[in-house]
């Protein structure tokens, strides 16, 4: 299982796989461990995401933020290829729609430029140890566009531990490695 969309099926059964009742009990260990990495700790201005059933959960975290006073944004795609940040003021003010009909921001949209960002929280399907991720929209690269000009200090990883791959993650040239990944078991350090 070598090729980018073997690991991609292999990523999405995984996860199918997973029971809610765990998810719900990662979910506050997740939030545990990314609220007091020192990266979250002096951000002003977050760039977290809405998860999909199953998926890394950061709405604990949203809220996190938002109480201590950060500015919180998220994903929203526009098209095919594009992603943007938005402004998200309350996890009541959010909606179904957009370009791929999942969880996003009521409009208007405040956006924000990806530079003006101090700590990025990226989901995926998987990790490797070495930073290597494969996406979860079905290989439309909406997050390696939108990092590619952006310092490795300043995103992470997101996952759950079981999503850890010990094999590598097959990259292309515009894949994005991560320096960091958060599971709700702990921080890796990527080589």
């Amino acid at each position: 299982m070598n090729t980018k969309e073997a690991v991609r099926r292999a990523c999405k059964s995984q996860r199918a796989a997973l029971s809610v009742a765990d998810c719900n009990t990662w979910t506050l260990m997740l939030t545990e461990q990314i609220v007091n990495t020192p990266e979250y700790k002096s951000a002003n201005s977050i760039m977290a995401y809405l998860a999909m059933p199953k998926e890394a959960n950061l709405d604990d975290v949203i809220r996190h933020a938002l109480e201590h006073g950060k500015s919180v944004y998220v994903p929203v795609c526009t098209d095919k290829t594009t992603m943007i940040a938005v402004r998200l003021k309350s996890l009541e003010s959010i909606t179904r729609g957009g370009v791929l009909n999942i969880r996003i921001p009521s409009e208007p949209y405040e956006v924000i430029n990806p530079h003006d960002l101090d700590l990025i929280l990226v989901p995926g399907a998987g990790f490797d140890r070495q930073g290597g991720r494969m996406g979860g929209m079905g290989g439309n690269g909406y997050y390696d566009r939108f990092l590619k000009e952006l310092s490795p200090s300043t995103f992470m990883g997101i996952c759950w531990s079981v999503q850890l791959w010990d094999t590598p993650i097959p990259m292309d040239a515009l894949d994005q490695r991560m320096s960091k990944i958060v599971t709700e078991q702990g921080v890796i350090h990527c080589v």
